[in-house]
């Protein structure tokens, strides 16, 4: 039985942490994906909640800004997200599955405009 050498094994390792990697990379960026945009034309920044499945994030979102958001690939039966600007205009948005993009548009006067849902998996890496 013949040793391989030190440097092939590390290779050999080196390559399978890559590999692993990289598979987590894909996993991660094809995942679900909801988008908040705000208008250019707002003057100040409007406090939000994301709230997916009761975990819930509370910030801020500038005038001009897009922020993303990867959800789960496989949601269970009750699983939703919601949107809302409780402190600006106490507009709100529910958001079920199944999608694959969500696009939340967020006007100058602090006020949920639009919402496009998409289900094709290939919106998920589309641009506005």
């Amino acid at each position: 039985m013949k040793i391989a050498p030190f440097p092939t094994k590390l290779l050999a390792i080196a390559g399978a942490f890559i590999a692993l990697w990289l598979a987590l990379a894909v996993f991660s960026y094809t995942s679900p994906v909801v988008y908040l945009h705000y208008s250019a034309a707002a003057t100040a920044p409007v406090t939000y909640f994301f709230n997916e499945d009761n975990d819930i994030v509370k910030d801020q979102i500038e005038p001009g800004a897009r922020l993303e958001f990867r959800t789960a690939h496989r949601p269970h039966a009750g699983y939703f997200i919601n949107v809302s600007l409780p402190a600006a205009s106490r507009d709100g948005v529910d958001i079920a599955p199944p999608f694959s993009r969500v696009d939340v548009y967020i006007g100058a006067d602090t006020k949920i405009t639009r919402t496009v849902v998409r289900t094709d998996f290939l919106a998920r890496f589309g641009s506005d």
